[in-house]
C-alpha cells in the first residue's frame, strides 16, 4: 500500500505531489492597542483579517505591519510580539500542522519491547 486512500486524499497546495498534513488553527482577537506575545512550537503561518497588525521578530527591532488578507510565515521557535494601533479590535489566525504529543516515545520504547522480548520473531 504505497498510495494514499483516494477518500482521505487532500493534496498540499504549497507543495506538487504530496499530501496536506492535519492542521490546527488558532483563531483569536487583539484588542485594540493591546500586545501579544506568542512562541511557535511548530512552523506556522499568521493571517490577518479587519485592522493590521504590527508584528516584531527578534533580533529585528523594526516592526513589520501585516495587512488584512496577508500571509506571514513564522519559523518554528521563533516568538514574535504583535499588536494593532486601531480603534477597534484585529482578528487573525494562526495556523500550525498537527503534531501527536508522545507517539516518538511510544514506538521507540515498542522498538525496544521487540528487541528485548522478541515479540514479533517468527522462529524457524
Amino acid at each position: 500500500m504505497d498510495q494514499a486512500s483516494p477518500l482521505f486524499d487532500r493534496p498540499d497546495r504549497r507543495r506538487a505531489g504530496t499530501i496536506a498534513l492535519p492542521t490546527v488553527v488558532i483563531r483569536f482577537a487583539i484588542a485594540p492597542r493591546a500586545t501579544l506575545t506568542w512562541r511557535a512550537p511548530q512552523d506556522a503561518e499568521l493571517r490577518v483579517y479587519g485592522a493590521a497588525l504590527w508584528v516584531t521578530r527578534p533580533p529585528n527591532v523594526d516592526d513589520c505591519w501585516v495587512q488584512p488578507g496577508d500571509v506571514l510565515r513564522i519559523a518554528r521557535g521563533e516568538r514574535i510580539w504583535l499588536g494593532t494601533d486601531a480603534d477597534r479590535s484585529a482578528e487573525a489566525t494562526i495556523t500550525t500542522a498537527f503534531v501527536q504529543r508522545g507517539e516518538r516515545f511510544r514506538r521507540t520504547f515498542a522498538l525496544v519491547q521487540r528487541l528485548l522480548f522478541g515479540a514479533g520473531r517468527r522462529s524457524g
